[in-house]
């Protein structure tokens, strides 16, 4: 039996009624590249899924991307401006689950939103504008461009030499998609950083004396996945770590 792979969901509204979704980019990345099988589990802002129910079936998480921002009182900030797209639902869901499944060694991987979502549950906080900052590129796609050419190749990230992300891609230096318009402010003192793109902004994250894999990327490598050698490496990875996770659930 392959390995669980607990996947959160978005919530969205559609006329009158709140659907719970997951792009299917991921749970094909996560079928093709990690060979594990995904199961979606709803954001509920009322009678949640327990972290305790997830933990037990769950044999790893992943952590979408995702079109709503974090909401910006979990990490001190002011409010969002009116018309910003959040998600409070699936903030509760995936806040509380972080710290909860590092502490039990279960092997996670964030992509986009999830590795702002880690660094902002275990502490960290983030730059609701990236692009506003002095000396960072505007890291967002062209929404009016062909979805080939948005997640196209945008720009490099320099890996951390030695760390997580060095061991599983091999590659010092490789070229990434950019489509997000947050980014990491002040880095989890729980968290290292695994890649930096040229202006500084941080591209990749690890947890510190982690039990088991805890990667996070800012990229979306779940993008034709089987088509990009680090993202195939990425994602095997993630599916080896979660095989000997259930592997000794097993023993």
């Amino acid at each position: 039996m392959k390995p669980v792979i607990a996947v959160i969901c978005d919530t969205t509204q559609s006329g009158p009624h709140i659907y719970h979704q997951v792009g299917d980019k991921y749970v094909q990345a996560l079928r093709k590249c990690s060979d594990v099988t995904p199961v979606l589990v709803p954001a509920l802002s009322e009678s949640p899924v327990a972290v305790a129910e997830i933990m037990a079936f769950a044999d790893g998480m992943l952590f979408t991307g995702g079109y709503s921002n974090i909401e910006r009182h979990h990490y001190g900030a002011a409010p969002a401006p009116e018309g910003e797209h959040q998600d409070p639902a699936r903030d509760m869901n995936t806040l509380s689950a972080l710290p909860a499944i590092l502490k039990a060694g279960i092997p996670m991987l964030g992509i986009c939103r999830g590795l702002q979502e880690l660094n902002v549950a275990l502490g960290g906080t983030l730059y609701p504008r990236l692009h506003d900052i002095e000396g960072r590129i505007d890291h967002r796609e062209d929404k009016k461009a062909p979805i080939e050419v948005q997640y196209g190749p945008a720009h490099a990230v320099t890996v951390t030499k030695g760390g997580l992300l060095h061991k599983i891609v091999g590659d010092d230096v490789f070229m990434v998609n950019t489509v997000h318009g947050q980014g990491i402010n002040k880095l989890a003192d729980t968290l290292k950083i695994e890649a930096l793109a040229d202006d500084t902004t941080i591209e990749a994250v690890s947890v510190k004396d982690a039990k088991a894999f805890a990667l996070a990327v800012q990229w979306h490598p779940e993008w034709r996945a089987w088509e990009n050698p680090q993202s195939v490496k990425i994602f095997n990875a993630f599916g080896d770590a979660a095989r000997a996770y259930n592997l000794s659930k097993t023993n």
